[in-house]
């Protein structure tokens, strides 16, 4: 089996540029020194990095890993309303990795590109130590939506539950490997979803007052909309994915921590009007999507949530780069 050092650049580069798109109307071709497109209305562009080291755990298979690094900065254009158009993907990749290794990741790429209606245009390439991806994903949008606009009454809500991800780290961490539930929330964590279509139909209609996705966790998230919009959070119906319940009785896990703290759902967190909550459910519904009611914003200025019979102020804790670790 040859590694890609035996490779070598130039014929590691050739190859991907035979597999780069390019977008409708480009005059420059794929594998130019960079990429072109015409373009019509508003340009929505986030980047994301993941890191081997403090992004991918043992035992999870390198087309997820490329998967999950397009979800990424997927998501954060999903939050604001845009469906992605292109990407460009810049890799550091080690010298002895296997050439079947990278053409894993790199389906694991592709298939999420194509899955969320976007195109691999370009990028770049190094060698290094460790596996690096650092996606930039272009999106477009009609209307879009900001982390400021919460008020005071307005409808707390996600488009989906949460809990299983984390739950699905905690597994693979553990090294539990086999049964149906822990193989269901490592599926769960190794391959979430970007809520494209949901945050382009919560933007068309005007019905979200602030948005963010929830990659660092639920309450990282609620606490970025209480920095931007100075109002605070009432959560008295928590979104506690089944799958999350029965996992944390099943290993003696903390279900709060999962739910709140562990990160990586991707979903949506918004703030919605009130008078145009039913709108905002029919047009996520129209598409297959959901929105759930977890509470609403309040003007004391700080994140209450019901947890069972008693009330529990929230600590404004998540992933964080430079300070935690797999």
């Amino acid at each position: 089996m040859r590694r890609l050092r035996d490779l070598g650049e130039r014929e590691l580069v050739d190859w991907i540029s035979r597999r780069l798109d390019e977008c409708e109307g480009a005059s420059l071709p794929p594998g130019d020194d960079a990429a072109d497109m015409l373009f019509e209305g508003r340009l929505i562009v986030s980047c994301d990095m993941l890191a081997e080291s403090t992004d991918v755990p043992e035992g999870m298979s390198l087309k997820d890993v490329g998967f999950k690094a397009i979800t990424a900065a997927t998501s954060d254009v999903a939050a604001k309303g845009g469906s992605p158009i292109a990407y460009l993907i810049s890799l550091m990749l080690p010298e002895d990795m296997f050439v079947e290794e990278f053409q894993e990741l790199w389906a694991g790429l592709e298939e999420a590109a194509h899955f969320y209606g976007g195109r691999i245009i370009g990028g770049d390439l190094n060698s290094g130590g460790e596996i690096i991806i650092d996606v930039m994903c272009m999106g477009r949008a009609t209307q879009t939506i900001s982390r400021v606009g919460a008020r005071p009454g307005d409808i707390l809500a996600v488009t989906g539950e949460f809990g299983s991800q984390a739950a699905g780290l905690h597994a693979l961490l553990s090294g539990r490997r086999g049964d149906p539930l822990s193989e269901k929330v490592i599926r769960s964590f190794s391959k979430p979803v970007a809520r494209v279509r949901e945050g382009v139909e919560l933007a068309r209609t005007g019905a979200a007052s602030s948005a963010i996705d929830s990659s660092d966790g639920l309450a990282k998230s609620l606490y970025e909309l209480w920095r931007f919009n100075n109002v605070g959070f009432i959560v008295d119906e928590p979104p506690v994915s089944r799958e999350a319940e029965e996992y944390a009785e099943r290993y003696d896990v903390n279900l709060f921590d999962l739910v709140f703290y562990g990160g990586e759902e991707y979903e949506l967190v918004l703030t919605i009007k009130p008078a145009l909550l039913d709108v905002a459910r029919e047009s996520v519904e129209k598409i297959g999507g959901r929105l759930i009611i977890i509470g609403r914003a309040s003007e004391d200025k700080v994140i209450r949530v019901k947890w069972g019979d008693e009330w529990r102020i929230l600590e404004d804790r998540g992933y964080q780069h430079f300070t935690t670790k797999l």
